[in-house]
């Protein structure tokens, strides 16, 4: 008798419970999706279906407003951690006090003339999407979310971001910007 064959016969049991436990922890993280991606794969099926309904125009506008305002929360909730630790909004404070890990990335970073710069070739954000076939979706909130977070954290933290969905590279290109000669 197979598992569910035994489910509906018997029902469950404890014992029965715990020796699923067992063959999870063998299992690890095998079949986790993290939680970035899970967030991904919910912003993408949002976004397919808003702009399966109000076209792909109106449907972009609207994601676009709603991810620049979420962006831009999330950034002044940062500023809020920075501040309230009596730091100034600098992209190094960012940095230590961003709500996000930096597992989700896998940056690669460099500091060319003083500004970092950080390759992006595995994210999971993107990649999550990507495994549901929503990859297209995922992009906008890329087009438009660390703009808005940096805007809410300090406008004066400029970003220039090459996507590598219109550059056609295998990562994205961050690159922050302090330094005043170069911005």
């Amino acid at each position: 008798m197979n598992d569910l064959e035994r489910e509906k016969k018997k029902g469950l049991n404890f014992f029965y419970l715990a020796k699923g436990a067992l063959k999870r922890l063998i299992a690890g993280k095998k079949y986790h999706t993290p939680g970035f991606g899970l967030g991904s794969q919910l912003f993408s099926t949002m976004a397919k279906h808003i702009i399966e309904k109000l076209g792909p125009e109106e449907g972009e506008a609207l994601i676009k407003q709603a991810v620049e305002s979420f962006g831009r929360e999330r950034g002044k909730r940062i500023a809020e951690v920075v501040q309230n630790k009596g730091k100034p909004l600098s992209l190094a404070n960012w940095l230590i006090y961003t709500d996000i890990s930096s597992k989700n990335f896998g940056a690669k970073p460099s500091l060319p003339d003083g500004d970092l710069e950080a390759k992006v070739g595995n994210c999971i954000f993107y990649n999550a999407a990507e495994k549901w076939g929503l990859g297209e979706y995922a992009k906008l909130y890329c087009k438009y979310a660390d703009y808005a977070i940096l805007d809410g954290y300090n406008p004066d933290v400029k970003l220039l971001l090459e996507q590598r969905q219109k550059t056609g590279k295998d990562h994205c290109l961050f690159r922050y910007i302090m330094k005043e000669e170069n911005k």
